[in-house]
């Protein structure tokens, strides 16, 4: 009895502990499905009073530009070379005769100043002048046989007259004899005359204002013909010879000779004469493709000229170039482009560059005067895109 009686409650109490467990799963999904009505009904309810936003405005972003205007008009080239001052007149003087140093010039040395006809050295003449007086004197005895080869020549002519035999022959008239009379006397003056010249030329003078390079004989020394005695410079007349790239030779100007300014820098200060491009050498250089220019050298305005040998600088003015516009390099994008600014837009121009230098560059391009050049390197600049210019001397 007490066996069935446990059974009994137990299965009581399994029979509740179901009970309450399908109580709970009816509630759970009671409230579930309250859950999900509350869910519909707000969603419709939010539908039903939702508000139309209309449309956002969209917002374009613009970016500020540094501009400069563009000018277009002519444009005067400036063709700037360099070149060594060196003298339109040099020479190397050197002994004509033989023959031992006498005198020297105290101004036949380096660096000094000599006029034209100053004597510069001398030659002992006593020599060439003994020579001298021995063709005066075979001259002197040409002329007195050629005198009486010619009283002879009359004297036959007179006496074959007086015998009436005819013509005379050459022989009887003495012909030969007078013309080998002649031909000595000619011998004889040509032989005084290089007697002479040779005297002259032991006195070795200046053949024009110079200066000395290089003096290269002494007082004592033996000379031989052909000797260097000494190096001259005209310092009056001076020239420069200016290289040109085949770029700039095309931009010189032609015909009229084309005023040069030349300029060094001397003592610290910058020192500037006039010169005239008088000649263009006919042959380009191929070690350097340069083609080469000849400028003749003027007194400035204090009257001097420059020395030998200085290194100068200079400025030429070229052709002038119309319809083309002078731009800042850092403007030109992937080597011939820039960027414009139209109607507060961008817009790109292709150019063709004629003359560069460091800062500037001469183009010509499809734009025109007052169109703004844009300055600012845009990191992704786009045709059309919207730009704000600002002057280039804006303060940011």
């Amino acid at each position: 009895m007490d066996d069935q009686a446990k059974e009994a409650k137990a299965d009581t109490a399994r029979q509740e502990e179901q009970r309450v467990m399908a109580i709970h799963a009816v509630q759970s999904f009671v409230l579930a499905l309250i859950i999900l009505a509350a869910a519909i009904v707000l969603l419709i309810v939010l539908v039903l009073t939702k508000k139309d936003p209309g449309k956002k405005e969209e917002r374009e972003l613009v970016s500020s530009v540094r501009v400069e205007t563009i000018r277009v008009g002519q444009h005067q080239v400036r063709i700037e070379t360099q070149g060594v001052v060196r003298s339109l007149h040099e020479v190397r003087l050197a002994a004509e005769v033989a023959g031992r140093v006498k005198s020297k010039s105290e101004n036949l040395v380096a660096g000094a100043a000599v006029k034209k006809g100053d004597l510069l050295l001398e030659i002992e003449a006593a020599d060439y002048q003994a020579a001298a007086a021995r063709a005066a004197s075979g001259l002197a005895d040409a002329k007195l046989v050629l005198q009486q080869e010619e009283a002879t020549s009359e004297q036959a002519a007179i006496d074959w007259e007086k015998l009436g035999r005819g013509q005379p022959g050459e022989l009887v008239l003495r012909k030969p004899q007078l013309a080998a009379a002649r031909a000595r006397v000619e011998s004889a003056q040509a032989e005084l005359k290089r007697a002479e010249r040779d005297v002259e030329r032991t006195s070795i003078r200046a053949p024009f204002d110079a200066r000395v390079r290089m003096a290269m004989a002494e007082v004592g020394a033996v000379l031989a013909p052909g000797s260097p005695v000494a190096e001259l410079y005209s310092t009056q007349q001076l020239e420069v010879r200016l290289p040109f790239s085949m770029l700039d030779y095309g931009f010189l100007r032609e015909g009229d000779k084309v005023p040069v300014e030349l300029s060094a820098m001397v003592g610290g200060e910058r020192v500037t004469w006039p010169a005239v491009l008088d000649r263009l050498d006919g042959e380009v250089q191929r070690s350097t493709l340069s083609a080469y220019g000849l400028a003749t050298i003027r007194p400035n305005a204090a009257g001097e000229l420059p020395p030998v040998g200085l290194f100068l600088e200079a400025s030429i003015p070229g052709k002038q170039l119309e319809e083309v516009a002078t731009l800042p390099r850092s403007a030109v994008r992937g080597g011939n482009e820039v960027w414009v600014v139209e109607d507060g837009r961008l817009a790109k121009r292709t150019i063709t560059i004629l003359r560069s230098s460091a800062e500037e560059l001469v183009v010509r391009g499809d734009f025109k005067t007052g169109d703004q050049l844009v300055l600012t390197r845009l990191a992704a600049p786009m045709t059309g895109m919207k730009v704000q210019a600002m002057a280039e001397d804006t303060e940011q």
